[in-house]
């Protein structure tokens, strides 16, 4: 969930993969797996109403054929949605869910997806234990599924874990394990959530200086990619570091920036308490 200090920053999507047109020239499975990339689109750019649109167009589709994988996949992205909008119990009920119908699959990407998502969950909601447990378990999926950016992703949430119980070497530690898979992948995008976690923690360490220059790479990575989520995190992070260092003027610029972003967005309640940060007026 992006745009919230501690908060976790990036969720988990699940793709459905390319797919040959059906022998009965119907379609669905062809038009389930367009809507599911449409709203992985609009998920990136942040328009969360439209992507919930796609995923449960998409989902409607794949109950029609019953084709399991895809129910699961569109229900743990209709979940991701519901938290990034704060609806934590609709976001429980679909990755549980999802979670029914990919473990008779034994899908281990799908597992270690939905899991991470599930342990984001919980650690939005203070039950670290919890979260701890889920990321664990992804941890083992992830590393049975095909190469790809599973592993490092949930190095990543248990080192959030970490860094949340005040473990902040720990929670470099598990963020450079992380960051070492990125960088064997060529991973951009990875490599650049991995450099915001750093930066992240060190400005919690009141290490400024460091957490600034991986801070700063982040958001250019970010901007490059057009990642509006990783846009928003680094900007949060950048306009708190400035303010612990005492410098209002580059703190409002930061500042200033992610609150056109979050209206944009329509996320009033986060423009509102970065207004109140920022000790702007609220409006």
């Amino acid at each position: 969930m992006a745009g919230f200090w501690w908060g976790l920053g990036f969720l988990c999507l699940m793709g459905l993969g390319c797919v040959a047109p059906t022998a009965t020239g119907v379609g669905l499975l062809t038009d389930a797996v367009d809507l599911n990339d449409a709203g992985y689109q609009y998920y990136r750019q942040g328009k969360w109403d439209l992507a919930e649109e796609k995923f449960t167009q998409a989902l409607t589709l794949n109950r029609l054929i019953d084709r399991r994988e895809g129910i699961a996949a569109n229900l743990n992205n209709l979940g991701a949605i519901a938290q990034e909008q704060g609806n934590q119990e609709r976001a429980r009920q679909c990755f549980e869910e999802a979670l029914s119908i990919l473990r008779p699959l034994e899908d281990p990407a799908g597992l270690s997806e939905t899991l991470n998502n599930l342990g984001a969950l919980h650690q939005a909601q203070g039950k670290l234990e919890d979260a701890e447990k889920a990321y664990q378990e992804a941890l083992v999926y992830a590393r049975q599924a095909s190469p790809g950016p599973l592993p490092a992703l949930t190095l990543t949430h248990l080192g959030d874990v970490a860094r949340a119980r005040g473990d902040f070497v720990q929670a470099l530690d598990l963020y450079n394990q992380a960051l070492r898979l990125d960088e064997a992948r060529k991973d951009r995008q990875g490599r650049a959530v991995r450099q915001e976690r750093l930066g992240r923690t060190y400005l919690a360490m009141q290490n400024y200086s460091t957490a600034g220059a991986y801070l700063q790479e982040a958001l250019r990575e970010f901007r490059r990619l057009e990642d509006t989520n990783g846009i928003v995190d680094a900007l949060d992070s950048l306009t708190r570091l400035f303010l612990a260092l005492g410098d209002r003027d580059a703190a409002l610029d930061y500042g200033e920036r992610l609150l056109k972003i979050y209206q944009a967005r329509g996320q009033e309640k986060e423009a509102k308490k970065l207004q109140k940060l920022l000790g702007l007026k609220v409006q």
